[in-house]
């Protein structure tokens, strides 16, 4: 599958006015939870989850991007919710800098292939410099879309 279909527009936020990293955490797992991609009876577990994994490694892979992601018994198929933070919070990020967009990921622990594709199709997106700005310049759920749509497609060629 392609990484924009686990992407949904509802899941998007430009605007994410998030305290730290957990609280972005917290407010993307909800947005799942509102797009209808993950069960609100699994919300705690989840962002338990993933704000565990976060406290044994950070996902702040530099250049102002964060990967928060986990793989949980608590859904069927991947999910990806992205935030944007004008101003950046600390994620404990490898560089240093502070993180102005999160693209958390929620994949069943029982499809690796599908978790390892998405992983790398984000990770390929945001290694690439030129990529990355443009990501760090989307202001809206469809130039997010659009972007990884694009990248979707330079893949498959």
């Amino acid at each position: 599958m392609a990484l924009r279909d686990y992407c949904n527009p509802e899941a998007i936020v430009c605007d994410l006015e998030a305290a730290d990293k957990d609280d972005a955490v917290r407010q993307l797992v909800d947005l799942l939870v509102a797009s209808g991609a993950i069960p609100k009876t699994k919300a705690t577990t989840i962002r338990n989850e993933i704000i565990e994994r976060e406290r044994r490694a950070s996902t702040g892979i530099g250049n102002g991007i964060g990967v928060p992601h986990t793989r949980t018994k608590s859904v069927k198929s991947v999910a990806i919710a992205i935030g944007k933070i004008a101003d950046g919070i600390d994620f404990g990020a490898v560089d240093g800098d502070r993180v102005r967009v999160i693209l958390l990921m929620v994949s069943p622990n029982d499809d690796t292939d599908e978790h390892l594709a998405a992983m790398k199709a984000i990770v390929t997106m945001v290694r690439d410099t030129y990529q990355c700005r443009r990501l760090l310049s989307c202001d809206s759920a469809e130039s997010f879309l659009d972007l990884i749509e694009e990248n979707d497609a330079a893949s498959k060629s």
